[in-house]
């Protein structure tokens, strides 16, 4: 009976109209802010690699995972400061599958201790959906001719994009973005498309620094939604001596999170372990996330660069 449900409700999704909330579910947004802002790129003025892995909901056949790589670096134009990076994202779940690669830009503005930042997003998102293992129960009341039930696998492309902006000022942080802005539709067969619905995002939070130095709280929540569905969290990370940090956050409705990781010489090592507290705690014992990254420090100023004297004065 579970599988006639799953099944029904999979070729209803097909058939109608898809509205998908394409954009996986991280629980270290925080660790890699590109990902929800395009205008948060290098914000430390670093070179920065990341990649991530989600495996939601284990334990469920076919559950999400997500893949998600970043690279990001500052550079200097005309005596501005901007940020530019890349950003790939493979997701799947289910017999739905989502691929989409993007270049980030963004520019950044300095006010004394004040730092503004704008962003922009352009890339192309690949949707896929593999009817080839669709199945179909062999019983009088099922029709597996039906033409209007895929049985190849079936992927389309189309163009993207999204913008955001940031905010910065000294521990105090803010951002905005939107992913999705012309609402991409795409076809995947005469009966069915998706569209990927404009996603709104706002997060923040504040770097508190206590009194013994070698301590550090970071406080931070995002807000997710696509005005119809709607996603809060919050999450506190204690740092100590900017080299091994640990921390829980509260998806509501959702998950609690448990956040542990070390970072050594530029070289970051994060892991999530989400505690369902929804009704998928039956079925599921939680969702796991990997991190990793690499950063090195950029030197805008100019300053670095080789000075050659004359071999008289040396």
């Amino acid at each position: 009976m579970r599988k006639l449900l799953i099944f029904t409700f999979l070729v209803c999704l097909y058939v109608v109209k898809l509205t998908a909330q394409t954009d996986p579910q991280i629980s270290q947004y925080w660790a890699m802010p590109g990902y929800i802002n395009p205008s948060a790129l290098s914000l430390d003025n670093k070179l920065n690699v990341s990649a991530l892995n989600r495996m939601q909901w284990a334990g469920m056949k076919n559950a999400p995972n997500t893949f998600i790589i970043t690279a990001e670096a500052p550079f200097k134009f005309l005596k501005k400061e901007h940020a530019a990076g890349i950003i790939l994202i493979s997701d799947k779940a289910g017999l739905f599958s989502n691929t989409s690669f993007a270049l980030q830009y963004a520019y950044k503005l300095k006010m004394e201790e004040h730092k503004l930042s704008l962003g922009i997003r352009l890339g192309a998102t690949t949707q896929g959906f593999d009817g080839s293992k669709v199945s179909i129960p062999n019983t009088p009341d099922h029709n597996s001719s039906d033409p209007s039930i895929p049985t190849t696998d079936i992927t389309e492309m189309a163009f993207d994009a999204g913008f955001g902006a940031h905010y910065q000022y000294k521990g105090l942080f803010a951002g905005f973005s939107v992913a999705h802005l012309s609402s991409p539709e795409i076809d995947l067969e005469e009966k069915a498309y998706i569209k990927l619905e404009r996603t709104y995002y706002l997060n923040g939070g504040y770097n508190i620094e206590l009194r013994n130095p070698l301590y550090e709280l970071h406080t931070s929540f995002l807000v997710k939604t696509d005005m119809i569905f709607w996603q809060e969290e919050v999450n506190a990370i204690l740092s100590y001596n900017k080299m091994f940090y640990g921390g829980m956050g509260y998806r509501f409705g959702d998950a609690v999170i448990i956040n542990i990781g070390v970072n050594i010489k530029g070289i970051r090592f994060g892991y999530s372990y989400d505690i369902s507290t929804s009704a998928l705690a039956r079925v599921t014992s939680g969702s796991h996330e990997l991190s990793a990254s690499y950063n090195v420090k950029m030197d805008l100023s100019g300053k670095s660069k080789n000075k050659h004297k004359s071999i008289r004065i040396l």
